[in-house]
């Protein structure tokens, strides 16, 4: 096989994944209004499970009781149902990878400009946000989901806790103990929650990218305290944060993927492949110097199983996050593995994706054919369109 290290299985606690592709979580916009699953969200993530990942992480959860316009919700019992549907819809379409929920709690902002910030927080709420993740991670586990992540990172409120922009002045900020005390208490609560023998993941910011943000020194050391604690994988993103977003346009709320941070959320075509492995390969470090070996996910334009292989056997992550790679071409990791490789419909990093996301619309490639909703199948390079940008487009 010519990429041994990428198609290797790897187990947590008991659940093996068959290889070390994981389709890392993201926003659809497929859901209801209200949260709900509907049959094209099912249809999205069943031609993804067709194109052989080892793991698949749904797109985050809101635990919130609050609406999240066309975000997934769980954070009520009514909802268990339809994800129960959309696990077995996956399950159905191709049994042999996991899938996980990405569940989260977030910050609330306005069209005003108005954003909530962690120092808003009361400390009557605090247990309160440790209780809605819990009971969510119980809803996960009754609906079928192999493995659960808490969402950590971006301008999410976890993340807004664990970052260095934290000025709450009680046990809640300022010094890293304090700011690591609500996202160690959720973890603690999950763990309660769902028991010793189910996969427990967290994903973080390896980097802020914003003044006084969190830097890979401070995430470092949150890995290894929940390493500690048993997380049975860290997945690595960076960026995505309010602090520098751009102004938002008229009757729009801000928008953290608009600036420099959110660009380094999603490299654009511009930045260079594997841009955020440094940040794996300094937490790995970090991590495996403590003395343990929970498995660190890498993101970040990789592109091609060439690049995977490399970063896993030069020891800088252990699971490689595929995203936009896999929303462009579900049959990456099929194509992979039987060596057509010439075959992948490459991510051009256009950020299409992105961009209708952060404008609330249903988010699609711009290499599927117009009007789609999935990626075709079979979907070859000679159909998509547009074609692959030069080297040197726009410099």
């Amino acid at each position: 096989m010519a990429y041994p290290n990428l198609f290797s299985p790897i187990t947590l606690r008991g659940v093996t994944f068959p290889n070390r592709i994981m389709r890392t979580s993201m926003v659809s916009g497929l859901a209801t209004e209200d949260g709900l699953v509907t049959d094209l969200l099912k249809e999205r993530y069943r031609r993804e499970a067709k194109g052989g990942a080892g793991s698949i992480v749904v797109e985050a959860a809101v635990i919130l009781p609050s609406r999240s316009s066309y975000n997934l919700r769980i954070s009520d019992d009514a909802f268990t149902e339809g994800l129960k549907a959309l696990v077995d819809a996956i399950r159905e379409a191709n049994p042999e990878p996991k899938i996980g929920l990405q569940i989260m709690h977030f910050l609330k902002i306005a069209r005003s400009g108005w954003r909530q910030k962690v120092e808003d927080f009361k400390p009557d709420d605090l247990p309160v946000i440790v209780e809605q993740h819990a009971k969510a991670a119980g809803r996960a586990r009754a609906a079928g989901f192999d493995f659960i992540e808490l969402h950590m990172a971006h301008a999410y409120t976890l993340a807004s806790f664990l970052s260095k922009t934290n000025k709450r002045t009680d046990g809640y900020g300022g010094r890293l103990e304090n700011r690591l005390r609500l996202p160690i208490a959720v973890y603690r609560a999950v763990r309660d929650a769902v028991g010793d023998n189910f996969p427990v993941g967290i994903r973080i910011n390896g980097e802020d990218f914003t003044v006084e943000g969190t830097t890979l020194f401070q995430s470092t050391r949150i890995a290894r305290r929940f390493a500690r604690l048993g997380a049975d994988f860290i997945s690595v993103s960076a960026g995505s944060r309010f602090e520098d977003a751009a102004t938002p346009a008229p009757n729009m709320p801000p928008d953290p993927m608009s600036g420099y941070s959110g660009h380094r959320m999603s490299p654009w075509w511009w930045f260079p492949d594997m841009a955020h492995v440094y940040l794996t390969d300094g937490i790995r470090k970090y991590v495996r110097a403590g003395g343990y070996g929970a498995p660190i996910v890498t993101v970040g334009k990789i592109k091609t199983a060439q690049q995977a292989e490399q970063i896993l056997t030069e020891g800088k992550a252990d699971i490689i996050g595929l995203c936009r790679a896999l929303l462009c071409d579900p049959d990456w990791p099929v194509k992979a593995k039987e060596g057509r490789e010439s075959d992948i419909v490459r991510c051009t990093a256009c950020n299409w994706c992105l961009e209708a996301d952060s404008r609330f619309e249903k988010v699609t490639c711009s290499r599927w054919p117009e009007g789609a909703m999935v990626a075709p199948e079979p979907f070859l390079p000679e159909i998509a369109r547009p074609s692959e940008l030069p080297d040197d487009a726009g410099l």
